[in-house]
Protein backbone atom coordinates (compact mmCIF):
# COMPACT_ATOMS: atom_id res chain seq x y z
CA UNK A 1 0.00 0.00 0.00
CA UNK A 2 1.26 3.63 -0.72
CA UNK A 3 2.37 5.32 2.82
CA UNK A 4 0.42 8.34 1.77
CA UNK A 5 -2.91 6.00 1.84
CA UNK A 6 -1.90 3.99 4.44
CA UNK A 7 -1.63 7.64 5.96
CA UNK A 8 -5.14 8.82 5.17
CA UNK A 9 -6.22 5.29 6.29
CA UNK A 10 -4.82 5.44 9.50
CA UNK A 11 -6.06 8.81 10.13
CA UNK A 12 -9.80 8.02 9.09
CA UNK A 13 -12.45 6.71 11.08
CA UNK A 14 -12.97 2.95 10.58
CA UNK A 15 -16.50 1.72 10.27
CA UNK A 16 -17.06 -2.50 9.74
CA UNK A 17 -20.19 -2.85 7.99
CA UNK A 18 -22.61 -5.36 5.53
CA UNK A 19 -23.46 -4.36 1.82
CA UNK A 20 -26.82 -3.28 2.47
CA UNK A 21 -28.54 -1.04 4.93
CA UNK A 22 -26.09 -0.74 7.39
CA UNK A 23 -24.06 0.17 4.48
CA UNK A 24 -26.66 3.03 2.98
CA UNK A 25 -27.05 4.10 6.67
CA UNK A 26 -23.40 4.84 6.97
CA UNK A 27 -23.21 6.42 3.72
CA UNK A 28 -26.49 9.15 5.47
CA UNK A 29 -24.75 9.75 8.53
CA UNK A 30 -21.05 9.24 7.83
CA UNK A 31 -20.87 12.34 5.15
CA UNK A 32 -21.85 14.90 7.81
CA UNK A 33 -20.07 13.17 10.69
CA UNK A 34 -16.56 13.47 8.28
CA UNK A 35 -17.29 16.85 6.70
CA UNK A 36 -18.91 19.02 8.80
CA UNK A 37 -18.44 17.33 12.61
CA UNK A 38 -15.16 15.27 12.96
CA UNK A 39 -13.19 16.73 9.59
CA UNK A 40 -11.67 13.47 9.05
CA UNK A 41 -12.02 10.60 6.25
CA UNK A 42 -14.24 7.46 7.00
CA UNK A 43 -13.01 3.86 5.97
CA UNK A 44 -15.55 1.26 4.96
CA UNK A 45 -14.69 -2.40 5.62
CA UNK A 46 -17.02 -4.19 3.81
CA UNK A 47 -17.93 -6.96 4.44
CA UNK A 48 -15.98 -7.59 8.02
CA UNK A 49 -17.99 -10.80 9.38
CA UNK A 50 -15.48 -11.01 12.24
CA UNK A 51 -16.12 -7.10 12.78
CA UNK A 52 -17.37 -7.71 16.36
CA UNK A 53 -13.95 -8.67 17.35
CA UNK A 54 -12.02 -6.27 15.24
CA UNK A 55 -14.02 -3.62 16.54
CA UNK A 56 -12.99 -4.62 20.49
CA UNK A 57 -9.89 -4.88 19.44
CA UNK A 58 -9.73 -1.40 18.37
CA UNK A 59 -8.62 -2.11 14.54
CA UNK A 60 -11.98 -0.73 13.92
CA UNK A 61 -13.86 2.11 15.32
CA UNK A 62 -17.26 1.92 14.96
CA UNK A 63 -19.14 -1.71 13.82
CA UNK A 64 -22.91 -2.44 12.93
CA UNK A 65 -24.53 -5.63 14.26
CA UNK A 66 -27.81 -7.17 12.79
CA UNK A 67 -29.58 -8.57 14.47
CA UNK A 68 -29.02 -7.12 17.95
CA UNK A 69 -29.21 -9.92 19.81
CA UNK A 70 -25.39 -10.87 18.46
CA UNK A 71 -24.23 -8.24 20.28
CA UNK A 72 -25.69 -9.67 23.64
CA UNK A 73 -23.77 -13.21 22.56
CA UNK A 74 -20.82 -11.70 21.76
CA UNK A 75 -21.06 -8.94 25.02
CA UNK A 76 -21.39 -11.86 27.50
CA UNK A 77 -20.12 -14.58 26.11
CA UNK A 78 -22.77 -16.95 24.40
CA UNK A 79 -22.19 -19.14 21.45
CA UNK A 80 -18.78 -18.43 19.07
CA UNK A 81 -17.72 -15.72 21.72
CA UNK A 82 -18.51 -18.70 24.94
CA UNK A 83 -14.70 -18.63 25.22
CA UNK A 84 -13.59 -14.98 24.54
CA UNK A 85 -16.32 -13.15 25.18
CA UNK A 86 -15.77 -9.20 24.11
CA UNK A 87 -17.34 -7.36 27.45
CA UNK A 88 -15.98 -4.34 26.10
CA UNK A 89 -18.30 -3.56 23.30
CA UNK A 90 -20.28 -0.99 23.82
CA UNK A 91 -23.52 0.43 22.22
CA UNK A 92 -24.13 3.77 19.99
CA UNK A 93 -27.30 3.31 18.84
CA UNK A 94 -30.11 0.71 17.62
CA UNK A 95 -32.19 1.02 14.19
CA UNK A 96 -35.38 -0.85 13.99
CA UNK A 97 -35.72 -3.81 12.03
CA UNK A 98 -38.59 -6.08 12.87
CA UNK A 99 -37.06 -9.33 11.66
CA UNK A 100 -37.69 -12.98 11.99
CA UNK A 101 -36.77 -16.42 11.30
CA UNK A 102 -39.26 -17.78 8.37
CA UNK A 103 -40.24 -21.60 8.04
CA UNK A 104 -42.71 -22.34 4.61
CA UNK A 105 -43.73 -25.16 2.66
CA UNK A 106 -44.66 -25.21 -1.08
CA UNK A 107 -48.40 -25.95 -1.76
CA UNK A 108 -46.85 -29.17 -3.77
CA UNK A 109 -44.81 -30.37 -0.85
CA UNK A 110 -46.11 -33.74 0.53
CA UNK A 111 -45.37 -32.40 4.16
CA UNK A 112 -46.89 -30.54 6.91
CA UNK A 113 -44.19 -29.83 9.30
CA UNK A 114 -40.21 -30.01 10.15
CA UNK A 115 -40.71 -32.53 12.74
CA UNK A 116 -42.11 -34.84 9.73
CA UNK A 117 -39.75 -33.93 7.50
CA UNK A 118 -37.22 -35.13 10.50
CA UNK A 119 -38.58 -38.24 11.16
CA UNK A 120 -39.48 -39.27 7.17
CA UNK A 121 -36.03 -37.91 5.67
CA UNK A 122 -37.12 -37.30 2.05
CA UNK A 123 -34.88 -35.44 -0.39
CA UNK A 124 -36.15 -32.22 0.41
CA UNK A 125 -35.31 -29.11 -1.93
CA UNK A 126 -34.46 -25.92 0.49
CA UNK A 127 -33.63 -22.60 -0.26
CA UNK A 128 -32.46 -20.11 2.62
CA UNK A 129 -32.37 -16.46 2.91
CA UNK A 130 -29.21 -16.04 4.63
CA UNK A 131 -26.80 -13.49 5.52
CA UNK A 132 -24.27 -13.41 2.43
CA UNK A 133 -21.54 -12.73 4.52
CA UNK A 134 -21.52 -15.99 6.42
CA UNK A 135 -20.43 -18.86 4.17
CA UNK A 136 -19.83 -22.53 4.43
CA UNK A 137 -16.58 -23.52 6.23
CA UNK A 138 -16.06 -19.79 7.60
CA UNK A 139 -15.61 -18.68 11.81
CA UNK A 140 -19.04 -18.35 11.90
CA UNK A 141 -21.03 -21.06 11.00
CA UNK A 142 -23.76 -20.90 8.05
CA UNK A 143 -26.96 -19.95 8.16
CA UNK A 144 -26.43 -20.52 12.04
CA UNK A 145 -30.11 -19.64 12.93
CA UNK A 146 -31.50 -21.76 10.31
CA UNK A 147 -28.97 -24.61 11.86
CA UNK A 148 -30.25 -24.08 15.04
CA UNK A 149 -33.93 -24.85 14.03
CA UNK A 150 -32.93 -27.76 12.02
CA UNK A 151 -31.13 -29.02 15.31
CA UNK A 152 -34.09 -28.93 17.64
CA UNK A 153 -35.81 -31.41 14.93
CA UNK A 154 -32.49 -33.77 15.00
CA UNK A 155 -31.23 -32.83 11.83
CA UNK A 156 -28.56 -30.66 9.50
CA UNK A 157 -28.35 -29.09 6.60
CA UNK A 158 -25.67 -32.19 5.94
CA UNK A 159 -28.20 -35.33 6.75
CA UNK A 160 -30.68 -33.52 4.09
CA UNK A 161 -27.78 -33.66 1.47
CA UNK A 162 -27.26 -36.95 2.68
CA UNK A 163 -30.81 -38.20 2.25
CA UNK A 164 -30.69 -36.84 -1.55
CA UNK A 165 -32.03 -33.23 -0.83
CA UNK A 166 -29.83 -30.10 -1.53
CA UNK A 167 -29.68 -26.45 -0.09
CA UNK A 168 -28.90 -23.28 -1.52
CA UNK A 169 -28.64 -19.86 -0.66
CA UNK A 170 -31.25 -17.47 -2.22
CA UNK A 171 -31.61 -13.33 -2.30
CA UNK A 172 -34.00 -11.03 -0.94
CA UNK A 173 -35.62 -10.08 -4.08
CA UNK A 174 -39.11 -10.36 -5.38
CA UNK A 175 -38.43 -13.29 -7.95
CA UNK A 176 -35.47 -14.89 -6.27
CA UNK A 177 -36.77 -18.13 -6.11
CA UNK A 178 -39.22 -18.14 -9.26
CA UNK A 179 -37.88 -19.98 -11.69
CA UNK A 180 -37.59 -22.44 -8.53
CA UNK A 181 -41.56 -22.23 -8.22
CA UNK A 182 -42.29 -22.26 -11.64
CA UNK A 183 -40.44 -25.89 -12.22
CA UNK A 184 -41.19 -27.39 -9.12
CA UNK A 185 -37.80 -27.48 -7.68
CA UNK A 186 -38.06 -26.12 -4.16
CA UNK A 187 -39.96 -27.73 -1.05
CA UNK A 188 -38.84 -25.12 1.38
CA UNK A 189 -38.47 -21.54 2.11
CA UNK A 190 -36.83 -20.25 5.00
CA UNK A 191 -34.53 -18.03 6.47
CA UNK A 192 -34.26 -14.54 7.58
CA UNK A 193 -35.68 -10.33 6.40
CA UNK A 194 -39.19 -11.48 6.65
CA UNK A 195 -40.29 -7.98 5.02
CA UNK A 196 -38.58 -7.99 2.48
CA UNK A 197 -40.19 -8.98 -1.08
CA UNK A 198 -38.98 -12.54 -1.50
CA UNK A 199 -41.56 -13.85 1.44
CA UNK A 200 -44.92 -11.48 -0.34
CA UNK A 201 -43.68 -13.64 -3.19
CA UNK A 202 -43.56 -16.97 -1.90
CA UNK A 203 -46.60 -16.50 0.01
CA UNK A 204 -48.32 -15.26 -3.22
CA UNK A 205 -47.34 -18.76 -4.63
CA UNK A 206 -49.05 -20.31 -2.01
CA UNK A 207 -46.74 -21.68 0.39
CA UNK A 208 -47.37 -22.60 4.03
CA UNK A 209 -45.64 -20.57 6.60
CA UNK A 210 -44.77 -22.91 9.75
CA UNK A 211 -45.11 -22.01 13.58
CA UNK A 212 -42.59 -23.45 15.74
CA UNK A 213 -43.70 -25.52 18.52
CA UNK A 214 -43.04 -24.63 21.97
CA UNK A 215 -40.83 -26.85 22.77
CA UNK A 216 -38.77 -26.24 19.71
CA UNK A 217 -39.13 -22.34 20.66
CA UNK A 218 -38.19 -23.31 24.44
CA UNK A 219 -35.25 -25.57 23.57
CA UNK A 220 -33.91 -22.25 20.79
CA UNK A 221 -34.55 -19.69 24.54
CA UNK A 222 -32.11 -22.37 25.83
CA UNK A 223 -29.07 -21.81 23.40
CA UNK A 224 -29.67 -18.05 23.52
CA UNK A 225 -32.06 -17.27 20.83
CA UNK A 226 -35.29 -14.86 21.65
CA UNK A 227 -38.74 -15.67 20.40
CA UNK A 228 -41.30 -13.94 18.27
CA UNK A 229 -44.72 -13.74 17.38
CA UNK A 230 -45.78 -13.62 13.38
CA UNK A 231 -49.15 -11.40 13.86
CA UNK A 232 -51.83 -13.42 11.17
CA UNK A 233 -52.80 -10.93 8.23
CA UNK A 234 -48.42 -10.30 8.16
CA UNK A 235 -48.45 -12.41 4.69
CA UNK A 236 -51.34 -13.62 2.46
CA UNK A 237 -52.09 -17.37 3.82
CA UNK A 238 -50.82 -16.63 7.19
CA UNK A 239 -54.37 -16.98 9.19
CA UNK A 240 -53.04 -17.27 12.74
CA UNK A 241 -50.03 -16.09 14.98
CA UNK A 242 -46.99 -17.78 14.19
CA UNK A 243 -44.19 -18.99 16.66
CA UNK A 244 -40.53 -17.67 15.13
CA UNK A 245 -36.98 -16.71 15.99
CA UNK A 246 -36.77 -12.97 16.39
CA UNK A 247 -33.76 -11.57 13.91
CA UNK A 248 -35.02 -7.58 14.68
CA UNK A 249 -32.54 -4.86 14.97
CA UNK A 250 -29.68 -2.83 13.65
CA UNK A 251 -27.06 -2.19 16.56
CA UNK A 252 -24.04 0.90 16.18
CA UNK A 253 -21.33 -0.28 18.26
CA UNK A 254 -18.23 0.84 19.48
CA UNK A 255 -15.47 -0.25 22.29
CA UNK A 256 -15.51 1.11 25.75
CA UNK A 257 -12.04 2.11 25.57
CA UNK A 258 -13.02 5.13 22.53
CA UNK A 259 -12.93 8.47 23.44
CA UNK A 260 -16.10 10.15 25.07
CA UNK A 261 -15.83 13.17 22.97
CA UNK A 262 -15.75 11.06 19.76
CA UNK A 263 -18.68 8.46 20.51
CA UNK A 264 -20.54 11.72 21.69
CA UNK A 265 -20.39 13.19 18.48
CA UNK A 266 -21.35 10.32 16.63
CA UNK A 267 -24.54 9.35 18.38
CA UNK A 268 -25.70 13.56 18.50
CA UNK A 269 -24.87 13.29 14.47
CA UNK A 270 -27.16 9.92 14.39
CA UNK A 271 -29.75 11.66 16.68
CA UNK A 272 -29.90 14.89 14.41
CA UNK A 273 -30.06 13.39 11.01
CA UNK A 274 -32.60 10.34 11.72
CA UNK A 275 -34.71 10.89 9.00
CA UNK A 276 -31.74 11.40 6.91
CA UNK A 277 -30.75 7.74 7.92
CA UNK A 278 -34.55 6.51 6.94
CA UNK A 279 -34.48 8.14 4.09
CA UNK A 280 -31.24 6.97 2.49
CA UNK A 281 -32.01 3.43 3.47
CA UNK A 282 -34.62 3.18 0.89
CA UNK A 283 -34.12 1.34 -2.12
CA UNK A 284 -36.33 1.20 -5.63
CA UNK A 285 -36.26 -2.14 -7.33
CA UNK A 286 -38.36 -3.05 -11.04
CA UNK A 287 -39.20 -5.34 -13.12
CA UNK A 288 -41.34 -5.16 -16.64
CA UNK A 289 -44.51 -6.52 -16.50
CA UNK A 290 -45.60 -9.31 -19.44
CA UNK A 291 -46.52 -8.59 -22.03
CA UNK A 292 -46.37 -5.05 -22.14
CA UNK A 293 -43.07 -3.96 -20.78
CA UNK A 294 -44.43 -1.87 -17.95
CA UNK A 295 -42.18 -0.87 -15.17
CA UNK A 296 -43.61 -2.24 -11.72
CA UNK A 297 -41.49 -0.37 -8.90
CA UNK A 298 -40.44 -2.28 -5.60
CA UNK A 299 -39.83 0.49 -2.44
CA UNK A 300 -37.91 -1.26 0.23
CA UNK A 301 -36.21 -0.65 3.23
CA UNK A 302 -33.75 -2.38 6.10
CA UNK A 303 -35.70 -0.10 8.76
CA UNK A 304 -39.37 -1.27 9.41
CA UNK A 305 -40.22 1.94 11.30
CA UNK A 306 -38.90 5.39 12.45
CA UNK A 307 -35.54 5.64 14.14
CA UNK A 308 -37.26 5.80 17.40
CA UNK A 309 -35.59 5.30 21.36
CA UNK A 310 -32.60 4.52 19.90
CA UNK A 311 -31.19 4.15 23.30
CA UNK A 312 -32.67 1.04 24.12
CA UNK A 313 -30.13 -1.56 22.95
CA UNK A 314 -30.01 -4.19 24.90
CA UNK A 315 -26.43 -3.99 25.76
CA UNK A 316 -24.53 -1.30 27.84
CA UNK A 317 -24.00 2.09 26.34
CA UNK A 318 -20.84 4.21 26.00
CA UNK A 319 -20.55 6.58 27.79
CA UNK A 320 -20.15 9.25 25.31
CA UNK A 321 -23.46 7.75 23.93
CA UNK A 322 -25.31 7.84 27.36
CA UNK A 323 -24.25 11.27 27.86
CA UNK A 324 -25.96 12.91 24.92
CA UNK A 325 -29.06 10.82 25.60
CA UNK A 326 -29.30 12.20 28.98
CA UNK A 327 -28.62 15.81 27.87
CA UNK A 328 -31.34 15.36 25.28
CA UNK A 329 -33.20 14.16 27.90
CA UNK A 330 -34.32 10.69 26.86
CA UNK A 331 -33.24 8.92 30.15
CA UNK A 332 -35.36 8.95 32.42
Amino acid sequence: MHPKLAEVIDKSIKIGSGYSGSLSMTRSFGRILSERVLKRPITMVVPSPNRLDWVAEGLLDLCWVVPRITAKWAQQGAGLWKSKPLKNLRAIARFPQDDCQMVSLAPYAKWESLEQIAKEKPPVRVAIRVNPEVVEGSVREWAHPVQAILRQHGITLKDIQQWGGKYWPCTTDFTSVDEEIRNRQVDIVMGEACTQPIWKNVAGHGFRFLSLSEKTMEGLEKEGFERHTVPAGFLPGIDRPLLAVDESDFLLLTREEAEEDFVYAVTKVIDQNRKRMEEGAVTIQYSYSQPLPVPQMIVRSPLTGPITEQWKTGVPLHRGAERYYGEAGYLK
